[in-house]
C-alpha cells in the first residue's frame, strides 16, 4: 500500500475571524518564543504589545519571511504545505496577502488613533432664561434635555479611512509612524501612488502642504527629484544646489558653516569633477538628497583644500574610485539626515586616512630628495 495522504483542510466559515484568533494565540505564542524583545512580556499580552508597536510587528514579519518553518503549523495551505507565494490560498480560505493586509491595517489603525486623538471640546451649556430658572426651581418645568451629538471621526480615523485601501504590504509597517504626518487630503489625492514612497524621509516631505499639493497635481518637487536634475553639461547647477541645500536645512547639519561659508561650499561643490559625479551618482541611487548630503559631508570632512585636490578639476581618480566602491558595498543610506551624515562620515574615515598617509609619504619623499647632494 502507498503512503496515506492527509485530506485537504476545508476552509472555515469566517476566514477573517479565524485569522484574528490565530494571531492572538498561535502566532503570538511563536513570536513570544522567538523574539527576544518579547521574552519578558506575559504571553496573553503579546498580541496587543506587537500590534501597538510597528517596530515589534516589523520584527514579527521579518521572522515570518526569514524562518517560515516556524509558522508551518499555522501558515499553511489547504494541502498542509507552506504557501509558495503571498497569493496562495491558506487553509482558512484567505490568501497570505489578505492576512498581511489585515495585520498591517490593524496596526496602523491603532497607531493613528493613539497619535491623532480628537481635541477635547468643552462647550458651556447656554444659560436658560430667568423665568425658566424660577420654574425649574419650583418644580414647575422639567430640566432641558441635552441634545445628542453625533460622534465625529477622530483625526486618526479620518487618516485611516483615507489610507486603508493602500495598506497592503509588510514593508509598510516601518512606515506607519511616517504616515501619521500626512493629511487625508494628500493621501486621497495621491491614491495608489503613495505605494511608490518607501523612504520615511520622503513621506515626511509629503507632509509639507506645498509638496503634497504639487505631487497631487502631477508635479515633482525638487527634493523628490533625481540627483541628475542638478547636473547640467557635466557640472552641478550652483543655484539649484543652493536651493536644495536650503530646503534640506543643511545649515543645521553643519553648524560650523555660516552663511558665507555655506555659499563657498556650494560654489566649490558645484565645481566637482564630472569624473566624481559619474562615479557617485549610481552608487547613491540618484537620490538628490543623499547625493547632496554625501558631497557636503565629504567637503566638511576633507576641508576646502583637500576637496579641491581630490574632487576638483584635476581629480584623483584612485581616491574617487575607492570612495565609490565603499559606498557601493554598504547598505543604502537610510534614516534621518543626521543618521545618514554619520554613516557617510564612517565611509569617509578610510579615505581620509589614506590621503593622510599619501601626504605623509609624499612629504618624506620630498625630504629624501632634499638630502640628495
Amino acid at each position: 500500500m502507498g503512503t496515506p495522504v492527509c485530506a485537504p483542510i476545508l476552509p472555515t466559515a469566517d476566514p477573517i475571524e479565524t485569522v484574528r484568533t490565530l494571531l492572538r494565540h498561535d502566532i503570538a505564542a511563536i513570536l513570544h518564543k522567538n523574539l527576544p524583545a518579547l521574552k519578558l512580556v506575559a504571553e496573553d499580552k503579546v498580541y496587543d504589545k506587537v500590534m501597538d508597536d510597528p517596530i515589534l510587528l516589523d520584527q514579527g514579519f521579518r521572522l515570518l519571511r526569514t524562518k517560515p518553518e516556524l509558522f508551518k503549523e499555522v501558515v499553511r495551505t489547504r494541502e498542509r504545505t507552506l504557501p509558495s507565494s503571498d497569493t496562495d490560498p491558506l487553509w482558512c480560505g484567505r490568501t497570505l496577502a489578505d492576512a498581511v493586509a489585515l495585520v498591517v491595517r490593524a496596526c496602523a489603525r491603532r497607531y493613528f488613533r493613539r497619535r491623532l486623538k480628537a481635541p477635547k471640546l468643552t462647550l458651556a451649556p447656554a444659560k436658560p432664561p430667568l423665568l425658566f430658572q424660577i420654574g425649574l426651581a419650583l418644580g414647575l418645568v422639567d430640566p432641558p434635555r441635552q441634545p445628542k451629538r453625533k460622534a465625529q471621526p477622530t483625526p486618526g480615523e479620518k487618516l485611516y479611512l483615507a489610507i486603508r485601501d493602500f495598506l497592503l504590504y509588510d514593508w509598510q509597517v516601518p512606515l506607519i509612524p511616517a504616515y501619521v504626518a500626512l493629511s487625508p487630503a494628500t493621501v486621497v489625492g495621491l491614491g495608489p501612488r503613495i505605494l511608490e514612497f518607501r523612504d520615511p524621509l520622503k513621506l515626511q516631505l509629503l507632509a509639507d502642504e506645498n509638496i503634497g499639493h504639487a505631487l497631487v497635481e502631477g508635479k515633482t518637487p525638487l527634493l523628490l527629484s533625481d540627483a541628475g536634475k542638478m547636473i547640467n553639461s557635466d557640472n552641478i547647477d550652483a543655484e539649484m544646489l543652493w536651493s536644495v541645500c536650503q530646503k534640506m536645512r543643511l545649515g543645521a547639519l553643519f553648524p560650523n558653516f555660516n552663511a558665507t561659508e555655506m555659499r563657498k561650499a556650494v560654489a566649490m561643490i558645484a565645481a566637482t569633477s564630472p569624473v566624481a559625479l559619474k562615479a557617485f551618482l549610481p552608487v547613491l541611487g540618484d537620490d538628490i538628497r543623499k547625493f547632496t548630503l554625501y558631497l557636503f559631508t565629504t567637503y566638511a570632512c576633507f576641508g576646502p583644500t583637500r576637496y579641491r585636490q581630490v574632487l576638483g578639476a584635476h581629480a584623483q581618480g584612485w581616491v574617487i574610485e575607492a570612495m565609490a566602491k565603499r559606498a557601493k558595498r554598504e547598505p543604502a543610506l537610510s534614516g534621518t539626515h543626521e543618521e545618514m551624515k554619520a554613516t557617510i562620515e564612517t565611509w569617509l574615515n578610510s579615505a581620509v586616512a589614506a590621503l593622510d598617509q599619501s601626504d605623509k609619504d609624499r612629504a618624506e619623499a620630498y625630504q629624501s630628495l632634499d638630502r640628495v647632494k
